[in-house]
């Protein structure tokens, strides 16, 4: 009988576990307009606040002060961002008539030199391909005018973050009286203060890493004579932000763009070969050493964040999903109880593995 309670206790945990991830992900799929703008503030907040704190110090800067110009200065950049991807974008659509003449004429090059090895295809079709270039310029218009609900999410962005810095020291009092003793509220704010500075690290890591890939695919992209230098560095960079697929996605998009205005291959090649170098670079030399180990996440973990994000949340998940799945990972890390659970986000070193052997040897 008490074996058969122990095994109903364990099916109901896991059934009650279940259900309360299928609840949270219900919430997060119905609630997105209202958490994917404060998932952003918060994690631009825990990048921050250590940040804010010793300027506070230094300079006897006040609260209200330090808030307001933070959220002012990210105001800033986001707008400059999204100003410099509407302009350019409006410049490219001009050309895509331009563009669609350069993608037959590649097309039918590729097709002629296909016909000399005895391989004969159809002929390119001009009017269908003008005809669907036409028909997708409504739905690119489209995605621009989509640029006002952004400019409507970056200001409930700055309003959600503005409150996070001001009141960031009440989640300080919430342990301050939740601690039995004022020693205990000391063990644990210096873990807080552990865990924040391993966010913040990350979080700044990944931006400087960001800027260098911007510089370095600027660089290239000039040197080789891509058009739209800037633009497409900015896109590629922050596309790589998503893991596996953003850095395909953004091969593609330039590779395929060189292709169509460009005659001949040397630079949509000169640009294959500029990018992969980049993300090398970036994987295993930038990436080790100026984030190391701070956030270790094994492949699968990142790879299941990328999917759950972009499922539920779209492109911000797929973004937001990895580094907070870092941020369990180290809050899981600092409890006693449940740091085993650990092993299943990271991929442990060989010699931290149980051998059978040594097992026995204990027993």
């Amino acid at each position: 009988m008490q074996n058969t309670s122990v095994n109903n206790s364990g099916i109901y945990s896991i059934a009650a576990s279940l259900v309360s991830f299928v609840i949270i992900i219900g919430i997060l799929i119905l609630a997105k307009s209202f958490l994917i703008p404060l998932a952003w503030s918060l994690l631009i907040g825990l990048a921050s606040f250590r940040l804010l704190n010793k300027l506070e110090n230094k300079y006897g800067i006040s609260r209200m002060a330090s808030s307001s110009v933070f959220v002012l200065f990210i105001l800033l950049i986001l707008f400059v961002l999204t100003y410099f991807f509407y302009r350019e974008i409006v410049v490219i659509i001009k050309g895509i008539p331009n563009f669609s003449a350069s993608l037959i004429a590649s097309i039918q090059e590729i097709l002629d030199s296909v016909a000399v090895y005895g391989i004969h295809l159809p002929t390119v079709d001009q009017t269908h391909i003008n005809s669907w270039v036409t028909s997708n310029f409504g739905a690119i218009v489209k995605a621009l005018a989509g640029f006002g609900k952004n400019i409507g999410e970056i200001f409930l962005i700055a309003v959600y973050l503005f409150f996070i810095l001001y009141y960031r020291d009440n989640y300080l009092n919430y342990l301050r009286f939740k601690e039995k003793s004022y020693s205990q509220f000391v063990k644990v704010k210096e873990k807080v203060t552990e865990i924040a500075d391993v966010i913040s690290g990350f979080l700044y890591g990944l931006l400087a890493i960001t800027v260098i890939s911007v510089v370095l695919l600027y660089v290239i992209f000039l040197l080789i004579g891509l058009k739209f230098a800037m633009f497409f560095a900015v896109m590629a960079a922050l596309l790589s932000l998503i893991p596996y697929l953003g850095n395909l996605a953004g091969i593609v998009i330039v590779v395929l763009f060189a292709s169509v205005s460009s005659d001949g291959i040397v630079l949509p090649m000169l640009t294959l070969v500029g990018m992969i170098f980049t993300n090398a670079l970036k994987s295993y030399v930038f990436k080790p050493f100026i984030i190391g180990h701070k956030i270790n996440l094994n492949a699968f973990v990142i790879f299941l964040s990328v999917i759950l994000g972009g499922l539920i949340w779209g492109v911000s998940g797929m973004i937001l999903f990895m580094p907070f799945a870092g941020i369990v990972k180290i809050l899981l890390e600092y409890n006693e109880k449940t740091r085993p659970l650990v092993a299943l986000f990271v991929t442990p070193p060989k010699k931290d593995l149980v051998d059978d052997k040594d097992m026995k040897r204990e027993s």
